[in-house]
């Protein structure tokens, strides 16, 4: 398994039962909650994807994907990291999942973490770096 900048709660914890461990990152001042999404304001992709290039940046704002409401309050039923081998790829510039966070998902799954200077879509700002890690998981 391979985490990119990611959440990983444990079966009997939610996203957002993360999230509030740790210090409330940049983006969610620029959110909006309505018709039972969760809509990113325009200003909001500089915290998302802060290392891209404006027309990059207003590509990802226009195609984004507005998430359920609730969806950080949802549980799922078992927890792939327990009993699967996992990397992470921790963004260190991220400003949507707190880089501290990141680093605390990674060293309870025992993944092999590798950090990268990124915002939330290093898949995105460092391709390379992110099909290297992704790569070395494969042929492990």
């Amino acid at each position: 398994m391979v985490y990119i900048a990611a959440l990983a709660p444990d079966s009997d914890e939610t996203s957002q039962s993360q999230l509030n461990k740790f210090p409330v990152t940049d983006v969610f001042s620029h959110i909006e909650v309505a018709d039972g999404r969760v809509w990113m304001l325009p200003k909001g992709v500089e915290c998302f994807a802060g290392d891209l290039s404006e027309q990059e940046q207003k590509v990802v704002w226009a195609t984004h994907f507005a998430p359920a409401a609730d969806l950080l309050n949802q549980t799922v039923d078992g927890t792939a990291w327990k009993t699967k081998p996992s990397w992470f790829i921790v963004a260190t510039n991220d400003r949507t999942v707190h880089p501290d966070l990141e680093r605390f998902a990674a060293k309870r799954m025992d993944a092999s973490t590798h950090a990268i200077d990124s915002s939330h879509v290093p898949m995105l700002s460092h391709p390379k770096f992110v099909i290297d890690v992704i790569r070395a998981a494969a042929n492990a």
